[in-house]
């Protein structure tokens, strides 16, 4: 049945301006110095200016950089809509957007405060690993974005997941995939670049944050083929503000790419796979920031 955005807890004049519990999560859209949050189960999956609509999550800009690897806009599927900003700038750039969300709520929260037009993204409402089972299409590009701090869907992050994923890219297309991590080189992005390590080529991480050693997203490329990127950067002078704006920081994650090293990790499978373990900081840490900055408590968990 379809579940309702919005429930009698709301207090837009607090910032609150929905909450919803659905069978999957605790959504809640929040309002804070002019950004727009959504907050899903305590982690933050979208942060947008609600009058512009743009993005202020730096991995947005990053996850972006995919479309710059193909000469023309494709098809892309994405696996986890969130608020949809990863989706619509797809969309807007001329590229067929396919996503798979399991929660309608969080569907239904993207379209009524995060601007996603109907027009611009096929939902697809299943879990993403059964989706790609029983779909027949493949894609340019694959984004994985349904990690949020508080759980990672173990089923998504196995060696066959990953086969599975691999056999829905077209040839020469790219998985990407966005996540948390404590560290550049934190365990979580050592062991999923080991068990990408299996059926891709060529893995990078890109930083989409500094300093190293403190909690942010790293965005994972993953292909069976050479990732080069044949674009103009910054002039030695860059423009006034370039170190405030997302361009800076997408730049900055490209030109700070890295292959992990994976020597010693174990290779998750859907047998073994310990992943809920290795997030454990990051889930304390995200918390413990997500708490400092909204400060009111009714407006977080």
């Amino acid at each position: 049945g379809t579940w309702s955005v919005f429930d009698d807890k709301a207090d837009p004049d607090k910032g609150l301006m929905a909450i919803s519990h659905s069978p999957y999560a605790e959504i809640r859209v929040v309002d804070k110095a002019g950004k727009r949050y959504l907050i899903i189960d305590g982690g933050v999956h979208t942060i947008i200016d609600p009058q512009s609509g743009k993005t202020h999550f730096p991995y947005v800009a990053v996850v972006d950089l995919a479309r710059e690897l193909f000469e023309q806009p494709g098809e892309m599927l994405l696996i986890g809509l969130g608020g949809g900003t990863v989706a619509r700038n797809y969309a807007r750039d001329g590229w067929q957007v396919d996503a798979v969300e399991i929660d309608p709520v969080v569907t239904g929260m993207a379209h009524q405060f995060f601007g996603l037009r109907k027009d611009e993204c096929q939902v697809h409402e299943e879990d993403g690993r059964q989706f790609l089972l029983t779909t027949t299409r493949r894609f340019d590009v694959i984004v994985m974005d349904a990690f949020g701090s508080s759980s990672i869907p173990f089923h998504l992050v196995t060696r066959e997941a990953f086969d599975l994923i691999r056999s829905r890219l077209k040839e020469g297309g790219v998985l990407v995939m966005n996540m948390e991590s404590y560290g550049w080189h934190g365990p979580l992005v050592q062991v999923l670049a080991a068990t990408l390590g299996v059926h891709f080529r060529q893995v990078w991480a890109l930083p989409a944050y500094q300093p190293q050693d403190t909690l942010g997203n790293v965005i994972l490329f993953a292909a069976n083929r050479e990732l080069n990127l044949d674009r103009q950067w910054q002039e030695m002078l860059p423009p006034p503000g370039y170190l405030q704006t997302l361009e800076y920081r997408r730049d900055f994650a490209w030109n700070n790419r890295f292959a992990p090293d994976t020597t010693g990790y174990r290779i998750l499978t859907d047998d073994l796979n310990p992943v809920q373990i290795i997030s454990e900081q990051i889930n304390y840490e995200a918390r413990k920031g997500l708490h400092r900055f909204f400060e009111r408590k009714e407006l977080t968990w």
